[in-house]
């Protein structure tokens, strides 16, 4: 199943509120870069978004090593005529974890299309500006506004990774199936880009959860683009 086609997992209504994967606030800091699937969910008109601890530390993380990745990236550029295709993360000073390396690898192709080097450096630039901004925005306002401050116990985190490869994939789960269980006005509703190891495993994911604690804690796991099937539809006067 493309991460992007909900076909068969389109929701009845619009949730009042969903719960956001940190795969999902980073799409909102990567606008420009890649495709946008937070402009309705996080405008006011969307849903109420719920964000996690561990998310809320995930994002946190990444500022912290993008204010390094992308200050690196730019002097690259400067210092290399603009050839933004030699950029290499295994040969760099910063720290690269895997989504960094594909969100460098993301800015490349995109303005590696550029024949103009100057142009590659300001929009570079222009781009680093706005993330850096989003996530300023993120954790400054959104995320304190959002936060679901409760954890799962440990049980459920280790009966989570046998079905569930990344650690603090999850964390995230576990804190939304808490959500869903205890949290005020939950709808259940998990958004998430990760097709892999969270879209593909629904099934599997929320057997664990009745298994491990009851049905109250089971998940309805989308991709962002669910919601964006509830954007109003603006028409012009004639």
């Amino acid at each position: 199943m493309d991460a992007g086609d909900t076909s068969d997992t389109q929701l009845e209504s619009c949730p009042a509120t969903v719960f956001l994967d940190t795969s999902v606030l980073l799409n909102f800091v990567h606008r420009g870069m890649e495709r946008d699937f937070t402009s309705y969910l996080l405008s006011e008109k969307g849903p109420s978004p719920v964000v996690g601890v561990t998310a809320r530390d995930e994002i946190e993380a990444v500022r912290e090593r993008r204010t390094d990745i992308y200050a690196d990236f730019v002097d690259f550029l400067l210092a290399n005529d603009g050839r933004i295709e030699e950029y290499d993360p295994t040969e760099r000073r910063p720290y690269f974890q895997g989504n960094d390396r594909s969100h460098v690898e993301t800015i490349q192709m995109r303005l590696a299309q550029l024949d103009d080097r100057a142009e590659i450096q300001r929009r570079l630039r222009r781009f680093v500006r706005e993330a850096e901004r989003r996530l300023e925005h993120l954790l400054d306002e959104v995320i304190p506004e959002a936060l679901f401050d409760q954890q799962p116990g440990l049980m459920l985190i280790f009966a989570l990774q046998e079905i569930i490869q990344n650690d603090d994939d999850c964390s995230v789960v576990g804190d939304a199936a808490l959500w869903a269980a205890e949290g005020s006005d939950s709808s259940g509703v998990f958004l998430t880009m990760d097709r892999e190891d969270l879209l593909e495993m629904e099934a599997e994911i929320n057997s664990t959860l009745r298994e491990k604690r009851d049905s109250s804690w089971e998940l309805r796991i989308r991709h962002p683009t669910v919601i964006e099937e509830f954007e109003p539809v603006v028409t012009s006067r004639e």
